[in-house]
């Protein structure tokens, strides 16, 4: 919606440059909340649910961002723009995230 009626996000660049800084944000606030001190208190469970809470925030975020996409490239008929926005340079950040998350997740069960 954004890039369909707004003057500046409507250029690729700038819609990668914002789906980027989602990005960012999502694992910024994830982070967050990840404590690795509950890690070496003891308290497995509650990191473990931060671990899995992350990883599935980073997967809903694909999956929004592909259903907007697909959604996109059905409207596309109501406008000549493309969406031309490179999957790669907006996940690859937080796809090595969850690839850590994932792989803290297994340390802690080994």
């Amino acid at each position: 919606m954004i890039w369909e009626y707004s003057t500046y996000y409507n250029v690729s660049e700038r819609i990668s440059g914002l789906l980027h800084k989602i990005s960012n944000e999502i694992i910024k606030r994830c982070k967050a909340k990840i404590n690795i001190n509950d890690m070496l208190n003891d308290d497995v469970e509650r990191c473990m649910q931060d671990l899995k809470d992350s990883i599935e925030c980073g997967g809903q975020w694909r999956a929004i961002y592909q259903k907007t996409e697909k959604l996109i490239e059905k409207n596309k008929k109501k406008t000549d723009r493309k969406w031309n926005v490179s999957n790669n340079s907006i996940f690859a950040q937080i796809d090595a995230f969850v690839q850590r998350c994932t792989e803290r997740q297994r340390f802690q069960l080994a």
